[in-house]
């Protein structure tokens, strides 16, 4: 059956990503149909597919990192061709503003109207108020999966339905939190042999670990009735690892990854590595970075630069961003031009890019200006060191005109 999609994301691959992909996330997590298109429709001409999706859907969701305009000049633009299709189509466009995102004085005619739509700011700190926002005031679409369509599905027996249930109540997207039923849940889809319910219920014990009293919010605090703190934390770390190598067994990259954390914990590297390696070769980005971390570093295998730097580029090109900032710091003294652009993709979120990214463009790409721009931002992400560099950076630029900080 084909998918009916319901709400399209625009956006920047350049500073955009990550945002784009969190609100895939939580808008399907509500039971939303949501078209996020994938890097290989983004080659070459542009794809007719795209155009065909914004048609399809009732909302489009314009995602506007700093800059992200900017290059709409540009007729071929993927950005630009996007809006003015929606807006041909009288499509509903919600623009989702980032922190320091400012229209440019000038748009392309068949875009200008994008700056008088209403949208929202979707800052870090309030971004669930922002999701709720967005979905109780702005969005046309309804979810497609309602919770009385997927409770009936569990009441028939589906497991897919079952953890889903369970993933709402523990977030509370779209409903309450009660934890006792999100763990109650889990457990039936678990029991099903739901790969991704297995997985869940690894990290309710593996949460429960870290903080004990969660044990009663999740209603299995007579697990651990008989027993002291540590001994209740040792049993939590095990039924986690029991879940997670269930899954495992299945296949289900996560779970590996999860296990390779449980193990690093235990200061157990060898064995770590050998679960990120299977994690990594099913393509969990996560994994991939970590082997990244490992063969660059030389833990529990030989030092080898140019393997890192292949798993950090496949995890980065799958929009993994603490990979892409790896990634960029692996070989910014090989290519700086590479190494700048990467950074530039996460830096915005990433403020410790902010600061190698400066230092970039004022020792190997010669921009002070730029240079000054990101110094400022890793300064006022709290980066104390890039304040010192931004007033020198100021005085080369501007002598003693220079802006106070």
């Amino acid at each position: 059956m084909k998918i009916q999609y319901q709400i399209f994301i625009s956006y920047r691959h350049d500073g955009g990503e990550y945002l784009a992909r969190l609100l895939e996330y939580k808008l399907t997590a509500r039971g939303f149909k949501v078209f996020f298109d994938v890097e290989s429709l983004r080659s070459g001409p542009f794809d007719k597919t795209l155009f065909e999706k914004i048609a399809e859907c009732t909302d489009i969701l314009v995602v506007l990192p700093p800059n992200g305009l900017d290059r709409c000049t540009d007729p071929e633009d993927w950005v630009r061709l996007e809006v003015a299709r929606a807006l041909q189509l009288n499509k509903k466009i919600i623009p989702i503003t980032m922190k320091n995102f400012k229209f440019p004085a000038t748009l392309p005619e068949n875009i200008n109207q994008l700056r008088y739509m209403q949208g929202i700011e979707a800052n870090n700190d309030f971004f669930e108020f922002a999701i709720e926002k967005l979905v109780s005031k702005f969005l046309d679409s309804k979810p497609f999966n309602s919770n009385d369509q997927l409770q009936k599905e569990a009441d028939e027996g589906n497991p897919s339905a079952m953890n889903t249930l369970g993933l709402r109540y523990e977030s509370g997207e779209s409903l309450p939190i009660i934890r006792q039923k999100a763990f109650e849940f889990y457990t039936q889809a678990a029991a099903e042999g739901d790969s991704g319910a297995l997985y869940n219920l690894g990290d309710v014990y593996e949460q429960c670990a870290k903080d004990l009293s969660l044990t009663y919010d999740y209603g299995i605090a007579e697990k651990i009735s008989q027993k002291n703190a540590d001994e209740s934390r040792n049993l939590m770390r095990q039924l986690a690892a029991d879940c997670y190598t269930k899954a495992a067994d299945k296949k289900f990259a996560p779970a590996f990854y999860r296990l390779g954390n449980l193990a690093e914990d235990v200061q157990d590297f060898e064995k770590a590595i050998k679960f990120y390696q299977s994690a990594a070769v099913l393509n969990y980005p996560p994994a991939q970075n970590a082997m990244g971390y490992y063969k660059m570093h030389g833990i529990k295998t030989n030092i080898d630069f140019k393997e890192a730097v292949g798993w950090y580029e496949r995890a980065a090109n799958a929009g993994y961003l603490p990979a892409v900032y790896n990634y960029a710091h692996a070989i910014e003294l090989k290519d700086a031009e590479k190494a700048a652009q990467l950074y530039e993709k996460v830096a915005n979120i990433i403020p410790q890019a902010a600061l190698p990214l400066a230092r970039l463009y004022e020792n190997s790409l010669h921009d002070l200006q730029k240079a000054s721009n990101y110094y400022r931002i890793a300064y006022e992400a709290g980066v104390q060191e890039a304040g010192e560099i931004l007033r020198r950076c100021q005085d080369t630029l501007f002598g003693n005109n220079k802006a106070e900080i």
